[in-house]
């Protein structure tokens, strides 16, 4: 009789908790979890892409109109009101002051030319994406040219439009200009406006 109705209490004592389990997965089912609301701070994080580069006038082309402008791989940061490239491609830039034949001696003496651009970010109202405006400082470069002679090149960049960075796809598109250049303080007439537009996703 004793071992029945141990039998029994086991019995019972399993069913409830068989019930009690299966109130719960059904209260999970019933509770879906709420999705996270985006935050401006959410492009934070690491990107890669292309960076483009083309002349602002296009009637300075001597061939080639109309074509696309080449690409050229880049990688930045977005940390805190700040993009950050460890290696800005400056090569367009160099090409444009130093001529062809001269610019890869001047990139190899140059190196990693690192560069900022400070924005301020803005959620849209749907939710969908920051809009990123940006105030860029000018970009210098300085240029060994022989013991005790550097060549200080002084770019002035100014932001083409507000910069976007979309949450579902990850991607962040931004356009900078480079309106003019000095050397050692001097300006360099020979330049033309540069525009650059840089498409990339985060990692």
């Amino acid at each position: 009789m004793k071992k029945e109705m141990k039998f029994n209490r086991l019995f019972v004592s399993l069913m409830i908790a068989g019930c009690t389990l299966g109130f719960v997965a059904c209260s999970d089912d019933d509770d879906p979890q709420t999705p996270t609301e985006p935050k401006v701070e959410d492009i934070y994080g690491d990107y890669t892409g292309t960076m483009y580069t083309a002349l602002l006038d296009q009637s300075t082309f001597a061939e080639g109109e109309g074509e696309e402008p080449a690409g050229v791989d880049v990688a930045a940061q977005v940390k805190n009101d700040t993009v950050y490239f460890d290696e800005f491609p400056v090569r367009d830039l160099v090409v444009s002051i130093v001529g062809e034949e001269s610019a890869d001696a001047i990139l190899e003496a140059i190196g990693k030319v690192s560069y900022k651009v400070g924005y301020e970010a803005t959620m849209t109202a749907a939710k969908d994406s920051v809009y990123m405006a940006f105030d860029p400082k000018p970009l210098e470069i300085s240029v060994p040219m022989g013991e005790d002679n550097t060549l200080t090149v002084k770019v002035e960049v100014a932001a083409a439009n507000k910069g976007n960075y979309e949450f579902e796809t990850k991607n962040l598109n931004m356009g900078l200009e480079a309106s003019s250049v000095t050397v050692n303080d001097v300006p360099f007439p020979a330049f033309s406006a540069t525009g650059f537009t840089f498409e990339m996703k985060k990692k």
